[in-house]
């Protein structure tokens, strides 16, 4: 019997179980196809949810443990390899005329996996959803529905949610030359899908601190100006930018014990006028009971430790 081989888990390209020469005379010609018996169609599932999760994994660019993260996930070292066949002379033993092709070839770029499902997948480091849940909630809470409104292009009342203010979040990235290499890889090239997924500006803080605004995020190459920055660290830059009066609802702020208090004598009485509901420290010491340096300045009405997030991006 031919089997369309289908996933609930992730999307796959569409592949066809073949069994035997009767089953082969009937596909038609040109489907891609593996050869194994039904009992094995779960582990062939199973192989190509590796395949698509893997290509999707390294396609992010991310420098993480990938298939670490995927052996927590079910994905383990026994995963055998079949050969993907699209058209051709049947055959088990791979000769004749039949083409093969090798799956990572097959598997384009449209199957590849979005953030979000290898976010509900529990592949992404934990903390992206800890932080996403947590201000995409206010967000939400931010937005009143009006029952009475009314649609000037429909001519009617049909309802509409209506923003009760314009709330930004803030993420603030230290790229110093003490923050560990992989995490500074890894929150750079996240920044851009953070910011968009939050509605935060963007702080890049080392040898320089700059201040992106969300609106400006898109045309700018965050990877550059991290690395124009330079490795050290600075105050009197961060000092003029935190002391502008600014409203965010919640800051995420990456980094480690270094402050600019430290490397600028007037940041010592430094007034900070940002003015914030939630922060989030990630400190790259997870033992650390401190608030990253760059945000210790700030009084938020909350503050959430996130811990055990440097080991899954090393």
């Amino acid at each position: 019997m031919i089997q369309k081989i289908k996933s609930k888990r992730v999307e796959l390209p569409p592949i066809f179980l073949v069994e035997n020469e009767e089953d082969f005379k009937a596909l038609p010609k040109g489907l891609p196809y593996i050869i194994g018996k039904s009992s094995e169609l779960q582990f062939i599932t199973l192989f190509l949810e590796f395949q698509v999760l893997y290509r999707s994994c390294i396609k992010t660019g991310l420098p993480i443990k990938w298939l670490d993260c995927l052996k927590r996930i079910g994905y383990g070292n026994s995963l055998r390899e079949y050969t993907l066949s699209s058209g051709g002379e049947y055959g088990v033993d791979g000769g004749g005329s039949r083409p093969e092709i090798d799956i990572d070839t097959f598997v384009e770029d449209k199957y590849i996996v979005d953030f979000d499902r290898l976010s509900e997948l529990k592949i992404l480091p934990v903390w992206l959803d800890d932080i996403r849940t947590s201000i995409e909630a206010n967000i939400i809470d931010e937005v009143i529905f009006d029952p009475t409104a009314y649609n000037k292009q429909l001519g009617m009342n049909i309802g509409a949610g209506n923003v009760t203010h314009s709330k930004k979040n803030l993420l603030i990235l230290d790229v110093s030359g003490s923050i560990p290499r992989g995490v500074v890889a890894t929150i750079t090239n996240l920044a851009k899908l953070m910011s968009k997924k939050f509605y935060a500006d963007v702080m890049i803080t080392s040898g320089k601190t700059v201040l992106i605004d969300y609106e400006q995020v898109p045309e700018s190459d965050i990877i550059k100006i991290a690395q124009d920055s330079g490795s050290g660290n600075e105050g009197v830059m961060y000092k003029a930018i935190v002391e502008e009066p600014k409203e965010y609802n919640t800051v995420i702020s990456f980094g480690d014990d270094d402050c600019p208090a430290g490397f600028s004598k007037e940041c010592a009485a430094m007034t900070t006028r940002f003015k914030i509901n939630t922060l989030y420290s990630l400190h790259t010491d997870s033992r650390s009971e401190k608030i990253t340096g760059y945000a210790k300045n700030f009084k938020p009405t909350t503050v959430h430790k996130v811990r055990d997030w440097v080991n899954t991006i090393k």
